[in-house]
């Protein structure tokens, strides 16, 4: 019966499902990339970046489990990152873009060339401590709004796993005791 049970429980695919929830996650770099362009703090995108990446993982690792969550998580943080700093980097080009018009530089730098050094316009105190407060408070959004769902998801998954166990551990005790022969007198 155990082996007729293992044939059916499907492996967990962790590289499709790395995969699924970075690309699921996009959703919400995408949203925090745009709303911030109308100024809006971007929170609400994280949140859904967040649970968009836990169930693109779980669709292409065809399981779910606390690791695919944790993963999830990580790939949606850093996902937010990425979008946090596309948008500061489209602010640098806009501020060379002013500046030049003002003639107060001679060239306006590419946008590649400001994602590409645009960190060192972030060692200024001034201009990090205002771009890493929005950063932190979207990432304090995103954990809070995504907290809930994932304690509840981890506690389902707990309790599938629990289930699992007892129904084996059910099944090997039923095994055991049943006679191994019929004996007829």
């Amino acid at each position: 019966m155990n082996r007729e049970k293992e044939l059916f429980v499907e492996e967990e695919n962790v590289v499709a499902g790395i995969f699924g929830a970075f690309l699921f996650s996009l959703a919400g770099g995408i949203l925090w990339f745009v709303l911030y362009q109308f100024g809006y703090l971007a929170g609400i995108s994280g949140f859904i970046g967040a649970l968009a990446a836990i169930k693109g993982y779980s669709l292409f690792a065809k399981k779910e489990s606390i690791k695919g969550i944790v993963i999830s998580l990580a790939l949606a943080v850093l996902v937010m990152v990425i979008a946090w700093y596309l948008c500061f980097a489209k602010d640098l080009f806009e501020v060379y873009k002013e500046w030049f018009n003002n003639g107060e530089v001679d060239f306006v730098p590419s946008f590649l060339q400001c994602v590409t050094n645009g960190y060192v316009y972030l060692l200024e105190p001034e201009v990090a401590i205002s771009y890493l407060k929005d950063l932190g408070l979207g990432l304090l959004l995103c954990f809070i709004g995504a907290g809930g769902f994932v304690m509840r998801t981890v506690k389902r998954i707990k309790a599938e796993n629990t289930e699992e166990t007892e129904t084996v551990f059910e099944e090997e005790n039923i095994e055991q005791e049943a006679p191994s022969s019929i004996e007829v007198e």
